[in-house]
């Protein structure tokens, strides 16, 4: 006789979660304020006596040399030590107030769940604002390596229009002890029109028999679209997604079918500052809910967190190759790379791990690479080819 689990009770998401959402809406202020100028009559200009000021003067190589080294130590605690030492204040002055939200959040979250006992009721915003904070004190540390380390006028420059259609076909190698299969054959296309993308990405085995395929439908506030939209001014972006996941493991007869909402931004650090320019940050929060199917068994359901954090830079300034290379951390543990493996109580409840890079090196044609680091290892690598639109 089938048996049936009933899903547990979603834990509500009260006031500590909405501030999380708050502090990615946030972020992007920068960038939403920027469009909003574009309306404004433009000022006045200076009168024709008043002198032009005079050019920046570019620091020396000892005192570069000193602010990569302070932007180390102490710049490892005190965020921003590489820019005071290099002159940028201001700039300075911005990531080390962000360390300081970084923390606030970390020790709110963390306090939290010790005066709860980390309940079912409160884990999930608890985790969220745990998460953003983390976020939030390690892209702030990041930001202040490159600053100091990156050229004048940063390692490349953002892209500010978006394809119509961009496929993808590569594949994908899983090394994981749990499963038999290893080799996946990754198709996967992006569609946009103005606001809007839908996309598709699948993961089919070649030695086994197992398969995953996700669907999602996005709606982007801002940032980069299709050229047939005006122009963004850089890469900021700030997007609302539905995704629909269904993962089918043949060999042990069971799928997950996942739905899942997700907020994921995007801030361009030249927003910040001069010698933050080339680099950016993104934040995620999401989500979702996951119904596992067993034969003879029924079904199990549960909630997921979703959040994101990732630290990239831009690659070349004009001409081809062109991209961008990203760092990234998610807390998710229902993909290939699972949960983080360590020792000790703590282990596997952090996401995984990745390094991404994508390289067109025409108009039209380019290359993905994709590392994961969880439980499993994953490593993707993918042909691309976009169309629509004038890079």
């Amino acid at each position: 006789m089938t048996g049936f689990i009933a899903p547990p009770r979603r834990p509500s998401i009260p006031a500590p979660a909405l501030a999380t959402a708050a502090l990615l809406l946030l972020a992007a202020l920068p960038a939403a304020a920027d469009d909003a100028r574009k309306t404004e009559t433009s000022p006045a200009p200076k009168p024709a006596a008043e002198p032009a000021p005079s050019p920046k003067t570019s620091p020396s190589g000892g005192r570069k040399a000193l602010a990569v080294a302070a932007s180390i130590v102490p710049g490892g605690l005190v965020h921003g030590a590489g820019h005071l030492v290099l002159g940028e204040t201001r700039t300075g002055l911005m990531l080390l107030g962000t360390e300081g939200l970084g923390v606030v959040l970390i020790v709110a979250g963390l306090g939290g769940a010790a005066a709860t006992g980390a309940t079912r009721r409160f884990i999930g915003p608890i985790v969220l604002g745990t998460v953003a904070g983390a976020a939030i004190f390690f892209l702030s540390a990041l930001a202040d390596v490159y600053g100091v380390l990156a050229p004048e006028g940063g390692t490349g420059s953002p892209p500010i229009f978006l394809p119509s259609v961009e496929t993808q076909l590569g594949l994908t190698f899983v090394h994981d002890p749990n499963f038999a299969y290893n080799a996946f054959l990754t198709p996967g296309v992006d569609l946009r029109s103005g606001s809007i993308r839908l996309s598709a990405l699948g993961f089919f085995a070649l030695d086994d028999t197992n398969a995953r395929a996700r669907i999602s439908a996005a709606y982007r506030f801002f940032g980069p679209r299709p050229n047939t939209s005006e122009r963004a001014r850089d890469g900021s972006y700030l997007d609302v997604e539905f995704a629909l996941t269904n993962h089918s493991y043949g060999a042990e007869d069971f799928s997950v079918t996942t739905g899942e909402l997700n907020l994921l931004g995007r801030l361009d650090f030249a927003r910040i500052g001069p010698t933050l320019r080339g680099s950016f940050a993104e934040l995620g929060i999401g989500i979702a809910y996951a119904a596992h199917r067993y034969p003879g068994i029924g079904v199990e359901a549960n909630d997921l967190l979703t959040p994101r954090m990732a630290f990239g830079m831009y690659l070349g300034h004009s001409g081809y190759p062109r991209g961008e290379a990203m760092a990234y951390y998610e807390h998710r543990h229902d993909g290939f790379a699972g949960g983080f493996k360590s020792p000790g109580l703590g282990s596997g409840i952090a996401g995984h791990f990745g390094a991404q890079t994508r390289l067109f090196f025409s108009p039209r044609w380019g290359a993905l690479f994709d590392v994961q680091g969880g439980s499993a290892l994953v490593g993707r690598a993918s042909l691309l080819f976009r169309y629509g639109g004038n890079p």
